[in-house]
């Protein structure tokens, strides 16, 4: 079973990767975002999973958990950046987007991401237990 740990850098656990769960996603793509991870929970090993893949340059270091839902031709691609620590079978969420055409670069996000990580390494206190799914 995977745990998940979620990147917050507040102290009422407000903010990092649940700020972006809570605030920026609808309800319905909570939803499905809670669905996700709920399913991810139950596999044994994330490099099993078929929806989580370990990406390369600017991201390296850093794994990426898909989510894509919606009708042929409409589909919402959510992903969430994190990596295993502190130890395997937990995944620690460091920040999550919406991809779409206007943003298929990673460039940005896997910046923040390593920083978080950094920061997380640093104060394992940042990485919280999450508040969903």
């Amino acid at each position: 079973m995977i745990a998940f740990r979620c990147y917050d850098p507040s102290r009422d656990g407000s903010g990092g990767i649940h700020a972006w769960h809570n605030y920026d996603l609808t309800p319905a793509f909570q939803a499905h975002v809670d669905t996700a991870l709920e399913d991810l929970a139950l596999e044994d090993d994330l490099g099993s999973a078929p929806k989580v893949k370990p990406l390369r340059g600017a991201c390296i270091g850093l794994t990426e958990v898909q989510i894509d839902f919606g009708p042929k031709g409409k589909v919402i691609h959510i992903r969430i950046l994190g990596f295993e620590w502190p130890w395997r079978r937990v995944f620690t969420m460091l920040k999550g987007f919406q991809k779409t055409p206007l943003n298929v670069s990673y460039g940005q996000h896997c910046r923040s991401a390593q920083t978080y990580k950094d920061k997380v390494i640093h104060d394992g206190q940042r990485a919280k237990r999450c508040k969903f799914p």
